[in-house]
């Protein structure tokens, strides 16, 4: 019986001065498929790329510290700059309150200032001024006008003449 039947060998013996490959007696060595053999290779290609894509995931001690480090900052740096958001915009909201309170005494010191001098009648101030208390209105020669000084106020050198 010597031959291939159904894809095995069926001889024991083998010819020639060298052995092809050692078997030994009794041993049927299966016939080799092509599509079992690309089958085989694609599954080795396939684990040694998940081999390469385990290692390439996989990280290092000092690398894991090191991007937690960096995001432990990161989160910092965000709440920080939260808080100056909410900062400036509570100074805002407090320079508009202010703001309009400002406008609020302007117009109410515009008219009680408006109140005041529709009280007050010039002709009445004219007539006490010169009959009861005796004063007189002033000539252009008692008239001195002088220049303002930077700072603010003047400074009297000398005592008023009293007539």
């Amino acid at each position: 019986m010597n031959g291939a039947r159904n894809g095995f060998y069926t001889s024991e013996y083998v010819y020639g001065n060298t052995v092809r490959r050692q078997s030994t007696a009794g041993q049927v060595q299966p016939r080799k498929n092509p599509q079992q053999e690309t089958r085989q290779r694609r599954r080795r290609q396939v684990s040694q790329e998940e081999l390469r894509r385990a290692k390439a995931l996989s990280m290092s001690a000092p690398h894991v510290a090191f991007m937690a480090v960096v995001s432990v900052v990161c989160l910092i740096m965000c709440v920080a700059y939260l808080y100056v958001q909410a900062d400036i915009t509570a100074t805002r909201d407090s320079i508009s309150e202010l703001k309009n309170e400002i406008s609020t005494v302007q117009s109410t010191n515009n008219a009680l200032n408006y109140s005041i001098n529709s009280h007050v009648n010039v002709d009445h101030v004219y007539k006490v001024a010169t009959k009861k208390l005796g004063m007189k209105q002033a000539t252009d020669k008692q008239i001195f006008y002088y220049k303002p000084s930077d700072s603010g106020y003047t400074l009297q050198y000398g005592d008023i003449p009293s007539k």
